[in-house]
């Protein structure tokens, strides 16, 4: 064999490796990515992004149910965006079928929800329901 033969098929040998590596490593983050989306949300950066935040199916029917990626905040107690939950936009609805509004406090500031509303968390926000249980989809 000559040098120049045993060269090519060296760069060969080298261009094979880089390859596989850089495949290896989409596999991983593609399953990285994966493992961030959970029913109906992605978390991005450590922030939720809602993909579908219909409250209504197709037939036209309330999903009120508990789904996985729901958050239950129980009246009087603090949650705090970034150490009890994600920043990002949530909707809320309201764990009493009674109760078409609940009273949340929100950075310091109580004010009327109704259910099915929308409210966007920020890095640091405080949030109390006030007057009865919440759900955060």
């Amino acid at each position: 064999m000559e040098v120049t033969q045993i060269i090519l098929i060296a760069i060969c040998a080298v261009f094979l490796v880089v390859i596989a590596i850089y495949c290896i490593s989409l596999i991983v983050k593609n399953k990285k990515d994966s493992d961030k989306k959970v029913d109906g949300f992605e978390v991005i950066d450590g922030v939720r992004y809602t993909k579908d935040d219909k409250v209504v199916d197709d037939k036209g029917e309330a999903k009120l149910t508990l789904k996985k990626g729901d958050i239950m905040l129980e009246r009087g107690k603090d949650y705090v965006v970034g150490k009890d939950l994600l920043a990002g936009k949530y909707t809320i609805l309201t764990a009493d079928e009674n109760n078409d509004v609940v009273a949340i406090r929100i950075g310091g500031l109580v004010k009327d929800y109704k259910h099915f509303s929308a409210v966007v968390l920020t890095e640091g926000d405080i949030i109390s329901p006030v007057s009865a249980n919440v759900i955060l989809r």
